[in-house]
């Protein structure tokens, strides 16, 4: 599994419509064609959070608080 299907699977649960203007949806920092190691889930991605997902080998953390919440869109 790369990291695209994980994208086109969360899509689907909750299509890009449904976001608000505000909401920064998508993929922020990383490569959408890299193969999943392992997912880490979290309300807000803190530096801990980013330490958690290194010591358990997860490349990917899915977020609904992102840690770029503006500026910088996908």
């Amino acid at each position: 599994m790369i990291i695209q299907d994980v994208i086109n699977h969360l899509h689907n649960l909750a299509p890009l419509a449904y976001a608000e203007d505000f909401d920064n949806v998508g993929l922020l920092v990383g490569d959408k064609n890299q193969n999943v190691s392992g997912i880490l889930v979290t309300l807000d991605t803190l530096e801990a959070v980013v330490d958690e997902a290194i010591e358990n080998n997860c490349n990917l953390i899915v977020s609904f608080h992102p840690i770029i919440f503006s500026g910088l869109k996908n």
